[in-house]
C-alpha cells in the first residue's frame, strides 16, 4: 500500500462534489494538495477545511477547457512542493437534451471541458511524472461510459471517450512507472443535477441508486493507496453493465421508464 503522507496531489474541479470529498480525504492522509476549479470562492472554502485537517494546500483558479491553465496548475505542485504524484482529471458537467434536439454550442463546451480537458491532465501530468518514474493519473468518468443514458447521451459519450483515453494511456505507460485509472461513479449526491438542470432548463435528477460524494471521494483516496485500472464505487453497477450487454432490448425497457423528467423550469 502506498503511503500518501506527504505526496503531492492535484484535483480539478474540486470546488464541490467528488473533488471536494476526495480533497478531504487526502488531506486527512497527511497528502499536500493543489485545488484547481472555476468558482474559487467555494474552492477557498474546500482549501480552508483541508488546511484545517492539517494538509497543505495551495487553492488556483483553473478552467480546464483551456490547456495552458491546467498546464499552469500541474506545475504549481513542482514549484510549490516539488513534485506531482497524483493528478486526478475530476472537472465536469453534464445537460439534459435529446440527441436530435441538442445544440452543437452545447456540444463543444461539454466536449472541450469533460474530454479536452481530461486530456489536458493526462498529457501535462505525464510529461512531469515520466522523468521520475513514477506517479498515478486518475480520470472520474461515470458507469455512463459503459451504457449512454437517455437525455444525457452527449454526457455519456464525453464519460465513454475518457474511458477510451485512459485504456489507452494505462497501455502506453505501461512499465513506466505510472499508472493510469478511471473511476465510474453511479448517481452522486452532489449538485451535478441541479447544475445540469440549471443548464438545460429541464428539471432532472439521478436514475436509480446513488451514492455520497464523501463515499466516492474516500474510495478515490484508497484507490491512489492501491493502484488498478478501474474503480466502481458501486460494484453492483458492474453487474448491471453485464445484464446491458446480454440483454439490450430489455435494458433499454427498464432506461425508458427512469428517463429524467423533462418538467421545464422558470
Amino acid at each position: 500500500m502506498i503511503n500518501l503522507a506527504g505526496k503531492t496531489v492535484v484535483i480539478t474541479g474540486a470546488s464541490s462534489g467528488i473533488g471536494a470529498a476526495a480533497a478531504l480525504a487526502f488531506a486527512k492522509r497527511g497528502a499536500k494538495l493543489v485545488l484547481g476549479a472555476r468558482r474559487t470562492d467555494k474552492l477557498t472554502a474546500v482549501a480552508e477545511q483541508a488546511h484545517a485537517l492539517g494538509a497543505d494546500v495551495i487553492a488556483h483558479p483553473c478552467d480546464v477547457s483551456h490547456r495552458d491553465q491546467v498546464q499552469a496548475l500541474l506545475q504549481l505542485a513542482i514549484e510549490k512542493f516539488g513534485r506531482l504524484d497524483v493528478a486526478i482529471a475530476n472537472a465536469g458537467f453534464g445537460f439534459v437534451a435529446r440527441v436530435h434536439e441538442t445544440d452543437e454550442a452545447q456540444v463543444d463546451e461539454i466536449w472541450r471541458v469533460n474530454v479536452l480537458g481530461t486530456w489536458y491532465v493526462m498529457v501535462e501530468a505525464a510529461n512531469i511524472m515520466l522523468p521520475r518514474k513514477s506517479g498515478h493519473v486518475i480520470a472520474v468518468s461515470s458507469a455512463a461510459a459503459r451504457r449512454s443514458l437517455p437525455t444525457m447521451g452527449f454526457y455519456s459519450l464525453t464519460k465513454a471517450a475518457q474511458l477510451s483515453l485512459v485504456e489507452a494511456q494505462r497501455v502506453e505507460l505501461r512499465g513506466s512507472g505510472i499508472k493510469v485509472s478511471s473511476v465510474h461513479p453511479i448517481t452522486t449526491q452532489t449538485d451535478f443535477f441541479d447544475e445540469a438542470s440549471r443548464r438545460s432548463r429541464t428539471r432532472i435528477s439521478g436514475v436509480g441508486k446513488s451514492q455520497t460524494a464523501e463515499l466516492v471521494g474516500e474510495k478515490i483516496a484508497r484507490l491512489a493507496e492501491r493502484p488498478k485500472p478501474e474503480l466502481w464505487p458501486f460494484a453492483p453497477s458492474r453487474l448491471a453493465l453485464v445484464f446491458s450487454s446480454a440483454l439490450p432490448r430489455l435494458t433499454d425497457h427498464m432506461m425508458a421508464k427512469m428517463l429524467p423528467s423533462r418538467n421545464k423550469t422558470d
